[in-house]
């Protein structure tokens, strides 16, 4: 049988994608490409600038999620629909592979939203993570995971009706084993992957503290092997992805804040450079993405819309995480940054501010570099930040085959953020503890005295009765976040 020269047989791409099987499973995730790198979603976080920037510094594989979009907004509103995500640019081919995010607790509301996206993306996830006070009210995100039917009508109607896969990410609860018994609804639901972040609803802000593998690999292990599973949670530097991947199973990990601070998080080169770059050159590399790739398909929005484009918008956030182990060291660059915004100027240049800003950053580093060069091999490279493991040096500990090194980022290179304690934030300032919750810690103290002295029974019915009162004090107590400096007005809280 010939084929006529003057047709060309049709591509996958070519065929509608109704008239397509809708892949599932580990089929759906070959289709990907076995990500094994995934860039979270974060909201006014993750847009199509940032996620540039981040695939140009990871595995050519790597999965990038959109920021949450209110699903009920995204639905009804076109404005809201186009400044979210813009088609035209958002989800073209430098954009993939690329999943969708919504909040919602309206299936029909989800469905008409992810219609919109469906056609340029791989898939539409359900956000069932956000642990926030805004997604309390809106009951939305973690504040979900009490109504198993609603999640489960919500997933299974995109799995249904939807031409693309739907996902999912979910935060673990209160046991390992109603942990995995949520996880198999979602998945009974209709999801394909499902990310599951390894901290509860309440692990949040300067409580945040660990991520439970553990029981990621509980949930692993407990599931047939055609579920495909990512890992969230506790990814500061390279090596943490492997560790994540051998402690949990997980087919991927995805990182948050990691990722914000250093996108080149992903890298395994063993070029020191390009895994910690310095915080000139990525800010370079990062406003020309802006300023090359993005503004111009924004042009005809008008210049008003175009400002308020979330890859513009996101600019300022962007660069004080990128250069928050600088700033507290050039407080002129920290003070030039915070008044600076994305706006008309003479020059037609509306990133002028910010180019001002990363002009200062240049300056800064070529001096420093030019007083304190930094080691190099023989190749002419720079050494690295890890030396032999000595203990009480400074630095961080990390472990690479199983030996120990002292790793020291130079404060103008990218590196994580290492977010403090509850204490030690309540005495940098950035924690506020109400009196609620003094009374708490002055009630702990009086228990435990009154427990050590029990036993030589020295515990009265009057101080018994004291101590019951203040128990009462305990559970009305609370400690709340706010947000001081420059920087944390300006970048709040991530909501993975």
């Amino acid at each position: 049988m010939s084929v006529n020269p003057t047709i060309t047989p049709p591509i996958a791409s070519d065929v509608p994608p109704k008239t397509r099987p809708k892949p599932t499973g580990r089929d759906f995730y070959y289709s990907l490409g076995s990500p094994k790198t995934i860039v979270a979603p974060m909201v006014e976080q993750s847009e199509l600038a940032w996620r540039l920037l981040s695939r140009r510094h990871s595995p050519s594989n790597t999965l990038c999620y959109t920021p949450m979009f209110h699903s009920r907004l995204f639905a009804t509103t076109p404005i809201y629909r186009s400044q979210s995500f813009y088609p035209p640019l958002d989800g073209s081919n430098p954009d993939r592979p690329l999943f969708v995010q919504f909040c919602s607790n309206t299936p029909e509301d989800l469905f008409s939203a992810a219609q919109h996206v469906a056609p340029h993306c791989d898939g539409v996830d359900l956000n069932l993570g956000c642990p926030q006070g805004i997604a309390r009210k809106g009951k939305y995100g973690a504040f979900l995971q009490e109504d198993w039917g609603l999640i489960h009508s919500l997933v299974s109607k995109l799995h249904n009706d939807l031409e693309v896969p739907v996902t999912a990410k979910i935060r673990i609860l209160e046991t390992r084993e109603r942990s995995l018994e949520y996880a198999r609804m979602v998945i009974g639901a209709g999801a394909q992957i499902l990310t599951v972040h390894g901290r509860t609803r309440d692990q949040k802000g300067h409580n945040t503290g660990m991520a439970d593998w553990g029981v990621i690999r509980y949930i692993r292990d407990n599931l047939p092997r055609e579920v495909v599973l990512f890992a969230n949670g506790n990814i500061l530097w390279h090596e943490d992805v492997q560790r994540c991947l051998d402690a949990t199973g997980a087919d991927g990990v995805m990182s948050a804040e990691g990722n914000l601070y250093n996108p080149a998080i992903f890298r395994s080169d063993e070029d020191w450079e390009k895994r910690f770059p310095r915080m000139d050159t990525i800010g370079r590399e990062y406003l020309n993405i802006v300023q090359k790739e993005v503004l111009p398909g924004l042009e005809e929005k008008g210049q008003k819309l175009l400002l308020q484009d979330p890859s513009i918008t996101a600019i300022k956030p962007h660069l004080f995480k990128l250069w928050h182990a600088l700033l507290p060291k050039h407080t002129n660059v920290r003070a030039l940054l915070a008044k600076s915004s994305a706006r008309a100027s003479k020059s037609g240049d509306v990133l002028e501010a910010y180019e001002t800003c990363l002009m200062e950053v240049e300056k800064i580093i070529k001096a420093e570099l030019s007083q304190n060069p930094e080691p190099v091999d023989e190749n002419g490279r720079w050494v690295g930040p890890d030396s032999p493991f000595e203990e009480g040096a400074e630095g961080t500990i990390v472990e690479i085959d199983g030996i120990k090194f002292n790793r020291l980022v130079p404060w103008y290179r990218c590196q994580p953020y290492h977010r403090p304690l509850p204490e030690e934030a309540v005495k940098k300032g950035a924690l506020k503890v109400r009196k609620g919750a003094q009374n708490q810690e002055v009630g702990d103290r009086k228990k435990q005295k009154l427990d050590t002295a029990a036993d030589a029974r020295l515990a009265t019915e009057g101080l018994e009765q004291s101590i019951e009162g203040e128990r009462d004090v305990v559970k009305g107590s609370e400690v709340s976040g706010t947000g001081t400096g420059t920087e944390g007005e300006v970048c709040g809280q991530l909501r993975d």
